[in-house]
């Protein structure tokens, strides 16, 4: 059983914490230890906790033990602790903290010059690009919105776009599904943390999005509550239909994955009858296949393999740097 959840309400309702009481306990676990090496491991330890109390991977329980193995009892107990402070400070609203943080405890001169935009900024950001284009969302009543960060970080721009969203009455553990990536393995999982804690749907990737060269891909405890996959699938399902036929000819396609097969069914035995369609009926179904696998259909890639194109047609918005 992971030390972290089972003591973390207890911490929570017994202390009130601050940015400098997670500083000065951080610092006393780093007293006689690489700064660098016990921020990641507080990181990695919160992150698989969170994400195997969920959806279990036996590879990452072993790292979280082989992680424990490195500290004494004191020590974890203090971990324990800098997590319950940790979640404290991200209650107020949505806000990259973490990497906050890591600028604070001087950890971005240590290791080849990584930095975190600041917060204030990420929200001026999200304000000026998104601001209107969510009013327009709340006033058509849109089911839900995409979003695509292709240079994640910790995630403090999707946190911006989540603050954003929720300053306009719209709840974005509804309405929002993101999709981040990073190269680097502790912001990715500095942004799983974050992420999870405000419930956002999302499938954070580590790996290179230049090369799509990808190692690794979790998904937010909120991904699978709400049933994104199936949710995904359904509007992609909508939209490659009528994307292939003419405007205002396309058969109406019942919004529900149980019947995606049925359709494609008909639409073969059918065939080329189907006016206005396109290309021939053989082709038409073959894209549409291919346009409505799962969600979690992101493979881990050997670099160079350019067949996943990260499904980027399904985003609605770009965070570009």
């Amino acid at each position: 059983m992971h030390l972290f959840p089972e003591r973390l309400y207890m911490s929570t309702k017994t202390k009130s914490y601050t940015k400098q009481s997670f500083i000065s306990l951080f610092n006393s676990i780093a007293r006689h230890k690489h700064r660098y090496s016990v921020f990641t491991d507080f990181v990695s330890m919160s992150a698989i906790a969170l994400h195997n109390a969920i959806n279990k991977n036996q590879k990452l329980e072993d790292e979280y033990l082989a992680i424990v193995a490195r500290y004494s009892k004191e020590e974890l107990n203090e971990f324990c602790e800098l997590l319950a402070n940790f979640v404290e400070l991200m209650n107020p609203e949505p806000a990259d903290v973490l990497g906050s943080l890591y600028m604070e405890l001087e950890l971005g001169n240590l290791n080849n010059g990584q930095f975190f935009t600041p917060h204030e900024i990420s929200l001026l950001m999200a304000k000026m690009v998104y601001g209107d284009v969510l009013d327009s969302m709340k006033r058509s009543n849109k089911p839900f919105i995409t979003l695509s960060e292709p240079t994640c970080g910790a995630g403090g721009m999707v946190l911006a776009f989540a603050n954003e969203m929720l300053k306009k009455g719209i709840n974005p553990a509804e309405k929002l599904y993101v999709q981040c990536i990073d190269i680097d393995r502790l912001a990715g999982l500095m942004c799983y943390l974050q992420l999870t804690l405000w419930h956002i749907p999302a499938e954070i990737i580590i790996g290179d999005t230049l090369t799509m060269d990808f190692r690794e891909v979790y998904y937010t405890p909120s991904y699978y509550l709400g049933d994104w996959d199936s949710r995904l699938r359904i509007r992609r399902f909508t939209e490659a239909v009528a994307e292939f036929w003419e405007p205002g000819t396309a058969p109406k396609a019942e919004a529900s994955s149980e019947n995606h097969d049925d359709f494609i069914t008909e639409l073969l035995e059918t065939g080329d009858q189907n006016l206005g369609m396109k290309e021939p009926a053989s082709v038409v179904v073959e894209e549409i296949v291919s346009l409505i696998e799962p969600a979690t259909n992101i493979k881990i890639q050997k670099k160079g393999d350019s067949k996943n194109d990260l499904q980027a047609d399904i985003f609605d918005f770009l965070i570009e740097h």
